[in-house]
């Protein structure tokens, strides 16, 4: 019987040694996270919390700086993106989850802002548009793609407002629409195709209004209608009815 209870007495203090032990060294990782050294830069790994205690984000600094993988969480615990820095306070090779855990877009971001190349990805994985950044502002061609990877639409840039050349494709490359932006605005030559290729619609743009002749085809090509507009007001339309044209007057 006193075998018995000196055997127990050991169990039990064995147990209690493997838990002081575990709140020992618990305490020591706590104590070894998010320190500051004497000249207030960030040191070693860091954990910062939500208010209610839940996990923001994990990673490690050098110096002030990120080092290494950093793991960044929503409110409910799901992981929403990483960023991984070769090298202190370099630029991070990012990758953020959709809420199921599947990749939405992969790129780098330098601080806190986007840079070089963007690819974002749809729920099965298909690569649906890329565009590119400068100092975390959209800048060159932006691109949107079907799901079997072929060019659906294209569309310039400059310093985060649509500039340039905009073109859209069909599933079969052939071309459906061609415009061009200035500063945010369409403005220029505009034209768009019937699914057989022929022309649909053909006009032009000033400043983000329709303004001039604006021509409408058939898919056999013939002309079936023009509209006259003055920055954006239509002043006139003709109709082809048979072989006859009908004028209206908008004014």
């Amino acid at each position: 019987m006193c075998s018995f209870i000196i055997l127990a007495s050991k169990q039990l203090q064995m147990k209690l040694r493997l838990i002081f032990s575990i709140i020992y060294f618990c305490s020591l990782s706590v104590m070894g996270q998010n320190i500051v050294d004497d000249n207030g830069l960030k040191q070693g790994i860091w954990e910062k919390k939500y208010p209610w205690g839940a996990t923001r984000y994990t990673g490690a600094f050098e110096n002030d700086k990120e080092i290494g993988l950093f793991r960044f969480y929503d409110q409910n615990g799901k992981l929403i993106s990483e960023r991984n820095y070769p090298s202190p306070g370099a630029i991070a090779d990012a990758i953020i989850y959709m809420p199921n855990g599947s990749v939405e877009a992969i790129g780098q971001f330098e601080g806190k802002e986007k840079t070089g190349e963007w690819k974002y990805f749809s729920r099965r994985g298909n690569l649906i548009s890329t565009d590119v950044y400068i100092g975390g502002l959209k800048e060159g061609e932006e691109r949107f793609f079907y799901n079997d990877s072929t060019l659906a639409e294209k569309v310039s840039w400059k310093a985060n407002i649509k500039n340039g050349p905009w073109e859209r494709y069909s599933s079969d490359a052939s071309l459906e629409l061609r415009a061009a932006y200035s500063n945010g605005e369409l403005h220029g030559a505009y034209l768009s195709n019937h699914e057989n290729g022929r022309k649909k619609l053909e006009g032009a743009y000033k400043k983000g209004l329709k303004h001039g002749k604006w021509f409408y085809y058939s898919k056999k090509g013939l002309q079936e209608k023009m509209e006259v507009y003055e920055y954006g007001d239509k002043i006139k339309t003709v109709i082809r009815e048979g072989d006859e044209l009908k004028t209206i007057n908008h004014r």
